[in-house]
């Protein structure tokens, strides 16, 4: 009996790995954001303040994506994958006041996912796993020009950028896709690819700036420091923070918000197995 349950257990391990096969693929395409979040406002600059014509909205999520993915297939059916990619943020507008302000954000991050991976058919296929960001930034890249009526010192022109990393976050990637096999190991795919993920903000840090102050004798350079306090006599005294060499959001009472990652797009890629 013994000995019969072995050779059941034999053709039943056999069975299930005749067909397993591992592969690797790689993949480029361009996502769309999705569950976008609101940034802040449109405004103008009037006489007796900063009027505001509206919002803007956004996700990170949105740009050129590459990735690499590595698998294992157990069956002809079922499948786990890792993977890892790159998104190249497109600019948001984040805030503008006309003349004044032009601030635009950006991602550029690394993400790793793992899923599992269903055959429906020897074309068609789904996957969806979880995902998380392991390195990259949120970049803030702004434009700015106070003049003399809210400085009172002459005209401030500077530009700098300002870099945001995240904590560790954790969210869902889901896929559809097609296979065009052109040889026993080698075909090409096409998918439409979900990723819902937000992060939340950890350190923001002080990356290139340069600010002058036009006075009549010429240009004189302003610092970081300088140009903060400046900022604080201002209704735009919230960008001081931006100005900081090294800040840590979430401390002393600093708010530390959720950045919008998530993304609609749509991937062309090749895969090889090994069979």
């Amino acid at each position: 009996m013994i000995k019969n349950s072995f050779l059941m257990l034999c053709v039943v391990l056999c069975s299930f790995t005749a067909s397993a096969q591992f592969y690797v693929s790689f993949s480029g395409g361009y996502a769309f954001g999705a569950g976008e979040k609101e940034f802040r406002s449109n405004s103008v600059l009037t006489p007796t303040g900063i009027v505001n014509l509206g919002t803007f909205e956004g996700s990170y999520g949105e740009g050129v994506q590459t990735q690499l993915r590595g698998g294992y297939f157990f069956n002809e059916k079922w499948g786990v994958e890792v993977g890892v990619g790159y998104i190249y943020g497109t600019d948001q507008q984040f805030q503008k006041v006309e003349g004044i302000l032009d601030l635009k954000t950006r991602g550029r991050a690394f993400g790793a996912s793992l899923s599992g991976i269903y055959n429906i058919n020897e074309n068609f296929y789904v996957r969806a796993g979880m995902i998380t960001k392991i390195a990259g930034k949120t970049e803030a890249v702004v434009d700015l020009t106070l003049p003399n009526a809210l400085t009172g010192i002459g005209d401030v022109k500077a530009d700098f950028t300002t870099d945001f990393r995240g904590k560790f976050p954790l969210g869902f990637i889901g896929a559809a896709g097609y296979k065009f096999p052109i040889s026993d190991n080698l075909s090409l795919f096409a998918e439409v690819e979900y990723m819902s993920i937000d992060v939340t903000r950890d350190i923001s840090e002080l990356g290139d700036f340069e600010a002058v102050r036009i006075t009549a004798t010429g240009p004189e350079t302003v610092s970081a420091a300088a140009l903060a306090q400046q900022l604080g006599a201002t209704p735009l005294a919230e960008l001081s923070s931006l100005l900081s060499e090294r800040l840590q959001w979430g401390e002393n009472g600093l708010p530390s918000p959720e950045a919008p990652y998530s993304s609609f797009g749509i991937n062309f890629g090749v895969t090889y197995s090994f069979k």
